[in-house]
């Protein structure tokens, strides 16, 4: 089951007030309930357990996670939406920056900062609503391109397209080697690292991509 946006934001307050009332040391249910008035203690539990805010240290016994710890678990999480693209049903492309890195067999990797991980995909301009849902579902933090907004973690980047072209390389479904191509020299000054080794691998960009065409 799935735990709504809204209520992880009512665990991570009460995960703060159990820090401070518990602090490192172990508690049971029963002290839990004895605390927090609850229907449901034991959902609640579970449920925060689920979002690593606690963990069961033996039976019917929880410890909470010290910050560091939940800090870290945040961004570990994060950085693992990316796989939530293994259960998309609809078609896309890496595109950009990850076309780049991709073609370049991960010789070139830019785009992205410290505290930023974008990761840029192009659909059809069809399936804007179908892609929305379906990330909004995985609770996936997302954008359209040159939408304005605070982004931080991995944040998918949507390229919608009048119509989708992409290849296969190594299983991965990706914009072709011309439209990579003509990234990098757009921004020569960027990517020429890219592009010289582009150039060297494939040889004279011609339409005629590596990869299976889909």
């Amino acid at each position: 089951m799935v735990i709504e946006k809204s209520a992880v934001n009512k665990y991570l307050e009460l995960w703060a007030w159990v820090s401070e009332v518990f602090g490192t040391k172990p508690f049971t249910m029963d002290q839990f309930r004895g605390t927090f008035p609850s229907p449901d203690p034991a959902k609640v539990l579970h449920d925060m357990a689920r979002l690593n805010l606690i963990r069961r240290v033996e039976k019917a016994k929880y410890s909470v996670v010290k910050p560091a710890d939940l800090a870290k678990n945040i961004v570990e999480e994060s950085m693992a939406q990316e796989r939530i693209l293994e259960e998309a049903a609809l078609p896309f492309a890496f595109s950009h920056d990850d076309a780049v890195t991709i073609w370049t067999d991960g010789y070139y990797w830019t785009g992205f900062t410290p505290g930023f991980k974008p990761v840029h995909l192009q659909i059809n301009k069809a399936d804007r609503k179908p892609w929305k849902k379906f990330l909004i579902e995985h609770h996936a933090e997302y954008a359209l391109e040159d939408e304005r907004k605070t982004m931080f973690g991995l944040v998918f980047i949507v390229h919608p397209v009048s119509r989708l072209s992409h290849v296969i390389k190594n299983d991965t479904p990706v914009v072709p080697l011309e439209t990579v191509l003509e990234y990098c020299r757009e921004r020569i000054h960027f990517y020429k690292p890219a592009l010289d080794y582009l150039q060297e691998k494939y040889g004279p960009a011609t339409r005629e991509a590596p990869g299976h065409a889909s």
